[in-house]
């Protein structure tokens, strides 16, 4: 992608020299803001634009154009793709609108201009799109007219929305983070959020990335990409509405809303997600400074309020205040005038009116070892420090650099100065104290995740170490390596059979179809039988042994209980009668009954899993019953998931407590539970057909005594690829 982004040459089309032409505007960027390529211009009426000729066609170009952007009317635009052909254009921004956006005749036009493109090898930007830029060769295409070159730094800027895109630009150029690359992706027809991640990892120029999505094109390409990156990525995605307006079919597809996939894709992979700019903002100077490595903060505030306010931020979100060293505060007491403030962490320096003081003692609380980052508050109302203060401010991010750990700079001073300051400083700063230790929050998110994927890479290199002598012990005592039930011949065969099964019946499967499912995956079940009649029923009873749950089997009870279309602790051989002919009337098409084993319980949880349109298999746990819907606590993971991936889901719910030791109870038996939830994740990712799946309850027993799914409802649907 480097031909895009560090053309040689670069065509404008649809350019004029009237008052409103958005081409002319392009030109006026490429030549007041310093890009050192040949710029063409191109439009139909010929003539003049800052100097430039405007050629009549593509054909008339003197020389080759490595980069078109075109702004001509829309159904022009393949044409032009085809003459940029002809020229050695192999990269395109496609800024001119009137595509999807406008109906079918729009979607037509598209796929012309795909066809063209193909035909072409010309890869693009857009359509409907703002355009693009790169700072460290002052390329700006943007077809809105820009009055100063963004500040150069290294954070990437990709949104679907221009108008954000621009708006994150400028602000960031504002802040002392700076903009290296930034693209307006528009319609995503041809280059989308993957291709460009896929780019940006690689970059040299680039170290922070930021999306803006209003949706995912390839989402789970996306997601495997920021699973390997090494550089932070913030997503701030909108449009969070249901993405689909079609009635969900079980408990797993209902409480799996299109957000909370994205909530625990960014959640896996690392990505920061956040729900504004402010909030991006202050995200991207947060990482834009030292690795915070720790939770440990010193905070100084020339005001005792902003200290207090500190205090508390700081506690509500995890960090610790440890005592500052006692040379630190008696050198701080020999300062102070009258001697009434109190000296600790927080440092309130309220008293001290020597400015180049405050660096020496920013210096030796930096030097603290036990000190990961310092939060700095710098009060001023005063004109005679304007000076002094521009020194300390400059003198603090030289100290972040040297240690090595953030300082992250609250600036109370008046408004003019602090925008003074702001753009001329090499630091990020900060407007607000909150705003301050929420980045240095999200800063050390990152560095965990770091950390986190460091210690799974060695632990997966240490595995691969041992895989040929488990191999070995595992083959030499007998034991199954196969994906699902462990004992069958070929279990993977079994179960795509089942799925072949149902789909040539064209028919979702029944619930004793759905059990037996889990039987042939090696997912454990109370004991069942199925029934179609009273005498098969009342001999299946004598098999089990009471008590029994009897649960009605029909194509159209999606949630039995909501029927009465279960019975439990179903007691005796009268009951079980009863029950039947009651079960015979809560639907007109009844097809048999199953009957289970009761098991007692120690807890309950579900167990699911669906396709996104997005991002493919998704799995999900949850605190299982009848209230799991209407709780929604639940937590989810990209299929499939291992067994360190499922305990951690369960570690994410809010009603967590109740899995452990609770009121007298052992702790239940996660593990078992986790080997449910991965089988689940692996038939999600093994098998496209199967649309959800949906095991609730999940009965647990006590620690070591294992799990067992009590009913299921499983949806399929045409093949689907991830």
């Amino acid at each position: 992608m480097n031909g895009l982004f560090n053309p040689k040459s670069i065509v404008v089309l649809g350019v004029s020299d009237a008052i409103d032409n958005l081409g002319k505007n392009i030109i006026s960027n490429l030549v007041n803001l310093g890009y050192r390529g040949t710029i063409y211009a191109v439009g139909p009426r010929g003539g003049e634009v800052f100097g430039l000729r405007v050629y009549r066609s593509v054909s008339e170009l003197p020389g080759d154009a490595e980069l078109a952007v075109i702004l001509t009317p829309a159904r022009f635009v393949s044409d032009m793709l085809a003459q940029c052909c002809e020229k050695g254009t192999h990269w395109a921004v496609i800024s001119t609108a009137g595509f999807r956006e406008r109906g079918r005749e729009g979607e037509t036009l598209e796929q012309g201009i795909l066809k063209t493109s193909q035909r072409c090898a010309i890869r693009f930007v857009g359509p409907n799109c703002v355009g693009i830029a790169n700072s460290a060769n002052d390329l700006y295409a943007p077809f809105t007219a820009l009055s100063e070159p963004f500040r150069k730094g290294k954070t990437a800027v990709f949104t679907q929305s221009g108008g954000v895109g621009l708006s994150l630009c400028l602000r960031l150029s504002t802040s002392g983070v700076g903009i290296g690359k930034f693209v307006s992706m528009g319609n995503k027809l041809d280059l989308d959020e993957a291709d460009y991640l896929a780019y940006l990892m690689d970059d040299p120029e680039t170290t922070l990335i930021y999306f803006y999505l209003e949706d995912f094109k390839r989402g789970r390409l996306f997601a495997d990409l920021a699973r390997r990156c090494s550089k932070p990525i913030i997503l701030h995605k909108s449009n969070t509405s249901a993405a689909s307006s079609i009635i969900a079919r079980s408990h797993t597809a209902a409480l799996a809303t299109d957000d909370r996939v994205v909530d625990a894709m960014c959640r896996e992979t690392g990505i920061v997600r956040v729900h504004s700019i402010t909030e991006g903002l202050n995200g991207a100077k947060g990482l834009s400074l030292p690795p915070l490595k720790g939770k440990n903060l010193a905070v100084l505030s020339r005001s005792g309020g902003h200290a207090v306010t500190a205090a508390d931020t700081c506690a509500a979100l995890g960090f610790h205040l440890p005592a500052l060293a006692q040379d630190v505060l008696d050198e701080a007491r020999r300062q102070t005038r009258a001697g009434v403030i109190r000296l600790g962490n927080p440092l309130d320096l309220g008293d001290i009116f020597n400015l180049p003081f405050y660096a020496r003692l920013v210096e030796k609380v930096l030097s603290q070892p036990d000190i990961d980052g310092v939060l700095f508050v710098h009060v001023s109302q005063m004109a005679v420090e304007l000076d002094s203060s521009r020194g300390l401010v400059e003198k603090m991010s030289e100290l972040s650099l040297q240690f090595g750990k953030p300082v992250a700079t609250v600036l109370e001073i008046p408004f003019d100065e602090r925008v003074r300051m702001e753009k001329g400083s090499d630091s990020p700063l900060f407007l607000d104290v909150v705003e301050a230790i929420e980045a240095l929050a999200v800063n050390l998110r990152w560095n965990k995740t770091v950390a986190a994927r460091l210690v799974k890479s060695e632990s997966a290199a240490m595995s691969a170490q041992l895989t040929p002598v488990i191999a070995a012990t595992a083959h030499g005592a007998g034991l199954s390596r196969e994906l699902f039930s462990p004992g069958a011949e070929n279990p993977s065969r079994d179960v795509q059979k089942w799925f072949d099964d149902i789909k040539k019946q064209n028919r979702q499967p029944l619930l004793d179809e759905s059990l037996e499912l889990l039987d042939l995956t090696g997912i454990p079940t109370a004991p069942w039988r199925i029934a179609k009649t009273l005498d098969e029923l009342l001999d299946v009873s004598g098999d089990l042994g009471f008590p029994l749950a009897l649960k009605a089997v029909s194509p159209s009870l999606v949630h039995k209980s909501d029927k009465g279309a279960i019975a439990l602790n179903v007691a005796d051989v009268a009951s079980v009668r009863d029950e039947w002919h009651r079960l015979q009337n809560v639907s007109d098409d009844i097809s048999g009954v199953v009957v289970q084993k009761m098991v007692p319980a120690s807890r309950e949880l579900v167990a699911g899993g669906k396709r996104d349109p997005s991002f493919g298999a998704v799995v999900i746990a949850g605190l299982g019953g009848i209230l799991v819907e209407v709780m929604k606590d639940v937590s989810m993971r990209l299929a499939p998931i291992d067994i360190d991936s499922a305990m951690e889901m369960f570690g994410e719910l809010s009603g967590k407590r109740i899995l452990g030791r609770f009121r007298g109870m052992q702790e239940a038996d996660l593990q078992a539970a986790a080997r449910i939830l991965v089988k689940v994740s692996q038939l999600m990712h093994h098998f496209p057909q199967l649309s959800e799946i949906d095991l609730n309850p999940v009965s647990l027993k006590d620690a070591g005594k294992g799990a067992l799914a009590l009913d299921a409802r499983v949806v399929i649907a045409d093949a689907i690829r991830d």
